[in-house]
């Protein structure tokens, strides 16, 4: 009987065991995602635009976040992959629509009139395609030289 009582002891033992190191892990992880939240740092404001030390550019006039992808010619596919898989400050980052980029754009309408918090030295930027066979095509963009990938994201 002893050694019964034992084991279910031990059983119960084990399993606080086990519950207090999930809990400890899923703190250290909590209070890690909150360090890494927290290295957004502001380093550099520009009129209506913020950069932050992970790349961000908020634009405190529309509300958008920014990243400028490598400033490197670029497919509209390649593009879409690296904003795809962009995870910086949490992801969730997309294509800018066309709309989207005129905000980007100044008075002239040219992609030099863009705030230089955005490092780029692009012609063009690929917007996002609703049925990318047909408009890539339509629209002019199967150029990819001087073309370069952002992405943009709601605050």
């Amino acid at each position: 009987m002893n050694d019964l009582f034992q084991k279910k002891l031990g059983n119960k033992m084990g399993l606080k065991f086990i519950l207090h190191i999930i809990a400890l892990v899923v703190c250290l992880s909590l209070m890690l995602n909150a360090a890494l939240a927290d290295d957004r740092h502001e380093i550099a404001p520009d009129g209506r635009f913020i950069a932050y030390s992970n790349g961000v550019v908020e634009d405190t006039k529309t509300g958008l976040e920014w990243i400028a992808g490598p400033d490197k010619d670029t497919s509209y596919y390649k593009a879409r992959n690296w904003v795809q898989n962009l995870k910086i400050d949490g992801g969730k980052w997309r294509m800018p629509t066309n709309e989207e980029l005129t905000t980007l754009y100044g008075k002239d309408g040219k992609i030099s009139s863009i705030t230089p918090l955005l490092k780029t030295t692009a012609t063009h930027i690929w917007p996002a395609q609703l049925d990318e066979d047909t408009s890539l095509y339509l629209f002019g963009y199967m150029d990819p030289y001087g073309t370069r990938g952002f992405a943009v994201r709601s605050k």
